[in-house]
């Protein structure tokens, strides 16, 4: 009976712990996180973002940060690669050489966080042609961004952002980052450019 009891006991500890320790992690992977942008990447998002006007950096690097974390070789289960999660057969259309070294490589993130700001401007000017000829309603930010994470045939499919969790929770969860890293780009700059004394 005590070692029963202990092993009940060792699994309901574990059990405890697990919770605990899931727990911490999706709190910490919430709102509460700083959101900045790594030095090195710095440039390669101020250019990804300039592509078109509806795009910012702060953009740009909130969706590299919930993408891949700003890591340049995460991959995904569904076989998305890269700093900004392609799936290799959107690189083959859209992938870019960022750095201009004469080659488009979907681990570079220079090539990649440009690249995204490219699709991310096609898929603006694409849902803006959706939106005129009234085949999907909307603000485009959301759309484009809803058309990176699900796809673009799904926002036609749905007329709009697509009702999967993931997407849905997306299309919120960018702009909210993005208004943080743009503050966080805000006050860095004018720490930089504050007088020394």
């Amino acid at each position: 009976m005590t070692k029963r009891f202990a092993v009940v006991s060792f699994t309901v500890l574990v059990g405890v712990l697990t919770l605990i320790i899931i727990g911490s992690s999706l709190v910490s992977a919430g709102d509460n996180d700083v959101h900045s942008v790594p030095a090195e990447y710095e440039t390669a998002v101020l250019k990804a973002g300039s592509v078109c006007h509806e795009i910012t950096p702060a953009l740009i690097a909130a969706q590299v940060e919930a993408e891949s974390g700003w890591n340049p070789h995460a991959r995904s289960p569904a076989g998305a690669q890269g700093i900004s999660q392609f799936m290799p057969t959107t690189w083959a259309t859209y992938g870019k050489d960022g750095d201009g070294d004469g080659e488009a490589d979907i681990f570079n993130p220079t090539d990649a966080i440009y690249s995204q700001g490219v699709l991310m401007c096609w898929l603006i000017d694409e849902v803006k042609t959706y939106k005129v000829q009234s085949k999907i309603s909307g603000d485009p930010v959301s759309l484009a961004l809803a058309a990176y994470n699900a796809g673009i045939g799904a926002v036609l499919r749905y007329e709009g952002v697509p009702p999967y969790r993931e997407t849905q929770a997306y299309v919120k969860k960018i702009p909210a980052a993005a208004r943080k890293i743009e503050l966080s780009m805000t006050n860095t700059d004018r720490e930089s450019s504050a007088p020394q004394r």
